[in-house]
C-alpha cells in the first residue's frame, strides 16, 4: 500500500475508476492523540508549585497559614498541616517561620473551640446529654478524664490522632482552668509546628532539588 508525501496511505478501489481513499497512517495519526496522562499531571504539579512559589514571594504565605490555623483549630475540619507544608516546601527557607504562624493561628482557634465549648456545653444537664446521644454515664466518666488529666490530654491531642478541636471543645466543657488550657495548647502545638518546620527547612531542600531534577529546569523559572 503506498504512502503520500502527507503521511497518509493511499488505498486504491478494486474498480476500473481511478477512485482512491485517503486514509490516515498510523504514525500520523499518532502525533495527533491527546497527551499522555503522566504528562497532564506533571503539568498540574508544576502549576501548582509555580502558584504556592509565587504566593511565598508575595509576603501572603504566613497569613495564610496562620488563618487556616485558626479555622481548623476552632470549627474547620482538615489537617493542620494543609498549607503549612506545601509552602514551606516552596520556600524551605521561610519554613521556621511559617511554623511560627501556624502555632500562633492554631492556639486562636483552640481558644475560640474551648469559648465555644464552655458557654455552649458546659452547664448542660442529663437530659441535654442523652439528647446529643451520649449516656449520662459516659459523660461523667469523660468529666472525671479532662478533671484528673485535662491538661495531659490537651497536650497528646496536639500531635497525636486525637481531634484537637473536640478536645479544645471538651476541655471547656468541662471547666478545664484556662491558664492550664492554654499554656498546654501552646506547648503542643509549637512542638508539633516547630518540628515539622525544621523537616520543611533541612529535609525540604534535599525535595526540592529532587523536584528540579524530576523538572529540568529550577523551581525559579516557573513564574
Amino acid at each position: 500500500m503506498p504512502s503520500t508525501p502527507d503521511g497518509v496511505a493511499r488505498f486504491r478501489a478494486p474498480s476500473s475508476t481511478p477512485t482512491s481513499i485517503l486514509l490516515p497512517d498510523a504514525g500520523a495519526a499518532s502525533e495527533h492523540r491527546s497527551p499522555a496522562p503522566g504528562n497532564r499531571v506533571k503539568r498540574a504539579i508544576v502549576h501548582l508549585y509555580a502558584a504556592l512559589h509565587r504566593w511565598g514571594e508575595s509576603g501572603w504565605s504566613g497569613s495564610a497559614v496562620g488563618g487556616w490555623g485558626v479555622l481548623q483549630g476552632s470549627v474547620v475540619p482538615g489537617p493542620s498541616d494543609a498549607l503549612l507544608i506545601p509552602l514551606g516546601l516552596a520556600e524551605p527557607r521561610r519554613a521556621l517561620v511559617l511554623a511560627a504562624w501556624a502555632t500562633a493561628g492554631a492556639t486562636i482557634g483552640g481558644l475560640i473551640a474551648y469559648a465555644i465549648g464552655a458557654q455552649l456545653l458546659g452547664g448542660v444537664d442529663n437530659s441535654v446529654v442523652g439528647w446529643l446521644g451520649i449516656s449520662p454515664e459516659s459523660w461523667e466518666t469523660r468529666r472525671a478524664q479532662f478533671e484528673h488529666r485535662g491538661w495531659i490530654l490537651v497536650a497528646l491531642s496536639t500531635i497525636s490522632p486525637l481531634s484537637t478541636k473536640v478536645v479544645c471543645l471538651g476541655a471547656g466543657a468541662f471547666g478545664i482552668p484556662a491558664g492550664e488550657f492554654f499554656f498546654a495548647l501552646l506547648a503542643g502545638r509549637a512542638a508539633r509546628f516547630l518540628a515539622v518546620g525544621l523537616m520543611l527547612r533541612y529535609a525540604g531542600k534535599g525535595v526540592r532539588r529532587a523536584f528540579e531534577r524530576w523538572l529540568g529546569r529550577p523551581v525559579e523559572t516557573l513564574r
